[in-house]
This record gives structure tokens, sequence and C-alpha cells, in this order.
């Protein structure tokens, strides 16, 4: 064979593997398909199951109690039982009417506390105790002391992207949490948030695995 034939027919070769290794890099594993090429769309994201199984799943969620001390800020209120913590809402009435564990080893003798109908209370009081979900009480480990004397970081609700159906599909399951522990829920910053009396990352864990992450936000009262 001519050499200006070899060299053609070298060069016809050589462009024919070139082409090759071209298609082969743009069909390999793993590589990144371009805007507007002919690459499979991606598949879109799987609805948030909501319903009878979301809320046989929520009745399951752990009642965590904690060994270690929290803190709580909060209304002492008297009661028949006892004084106790009230975390959750507080109406505004004189006395306050609200919920919460029994606040064991409690002195009213240290604060001036507001009295009505024989019934007394004191706002705005920090305590640091453990936490028996089971049995609803909060047992003092230390001196309470006012809440002013208190700096808590602030939790900040993480930014979502739930829309209004989901949203209120989930905030229709959380209704039906009957629990003492469980204090209530609303919507966020495009968020679903649960508000419990303690939470040492199992609750989380839990609405975690029932809708993904980044839909309910739990946060606790104690700290």
């Amino acid at each position: 064979m001519h050499a200006p034939m070899r060299r053609l027919l070298r060069t016809a070769l050589l462009a024919v593997a070139a082409s090759a290794l071209v298609a082969c890099a743009q069909t390999a594993p793993g590589s990144p398909v371009s805007p507007g090429s002919s690459g499979s769309p991606a598949a879109p994201a799987a609805p948030i199951a909501t319903g009878p199984e979301a809320q046989a799943a929520l009745a399951e969620l752990p009642a965590p109690s904690g060994v270690e001390p929290v803190l709580a800020i909060a209304t002492v209120l008297e009661t028949p039982e006892g004084a106790i913590l009230c975390l959750g809402a507080v109406a505004e009435s004189a006395p306050p009417q609200c919920g919460g564990p029994l606040l064991v080893g409690w002195d009213w003798a240290p604060f001036e506390h507001q009295e009505t109908g024989g019934v007394r209370w004191v706002q705005g009081v920090a305590v640091e105790g453990t936490y028996d979900a089971e049995a609803q009480t909060f047992t003092q480990t230390g001196a309470p002391m006012s809440a002013a004397a208190i700096t808590m970081p602030a939790i900040e609700v993480p930014a979502g992207s739930l829309d209004d159906a989901t949203i209120e599909a989930v905030l229709a399951d959380l209704a039906t949490l009957q629990r003492a522990d469980v204090l209530g829920s609303w919507s966020e910053q495009g968020t679903v948030v649960l508000n419990v009396i303690a939470d040492d990352g199992s609750v989380q864990d839990a609405v975690d695995a029932i809708y993904g992450e980044g839909v309910v936000f739990v946060i606790p009262a104690l700290r």
C-alpha cells in the first residue's frame, strides 16, 4: 500500500476511535447530563404520606424521660394536686389556666407570687430538674431563680417548602396526638412544628421516619 493511502487509512481509524471514546464518556454511568440533553428527566419527589397510616405511626412516638437535669422556663401554678410547671399555652386569666407536669419539691416561700381566690402562681421562673414522662413529674435538682437571669439560645425553625395542603394534612395527623407530653403544633416558614415537653432526639427521628426529613421540626420545652 502506498504511503499516502496508509496515512488516509490511519487518519480515518483515529477519527472513528475518537468518536467512540466521546460516545462512551457521554453515556458512562454517573456522568452529568447537561440541560437539554437526551438524558432521562429526574423523577418527581414522592408525595408525603399522611392519613391513617401516618397517624398509627404517630401513636407510637416515644415519650422521652431524662436522667440528666434540664432547664424549664415557665409559670408555676398551684393546683389541688400540688404546684405544676406550665409548659404549654397559658391562658391570661387570674389565676392563669394551664397544664403541665407536677413540680416536685417546689417551695412558694422564696418567690413573690400572685394569688387570687386562694390560688397562687408566679410567672417567669427558671427551674432545673429531671422530667419523668410516665409519671408526668418534674423534680427540682437546683434552686429555682428568676428567668430574667437566664439567657436561652433561640430556636430557629428551618425554612421549608411544604405546600398548604400538605401542611394542613400533617397538622391534622399531629392533632390526633392526645398526650400530656405533646404541647401543640403549628406551621412556620413552610415547615410543620411539633412542640413537646422533652426530646432526646428520638421524637425527631421518629417523625423523620414517618414523613421524611425537613417536614416536621420538633421543639422541646425542656432544654
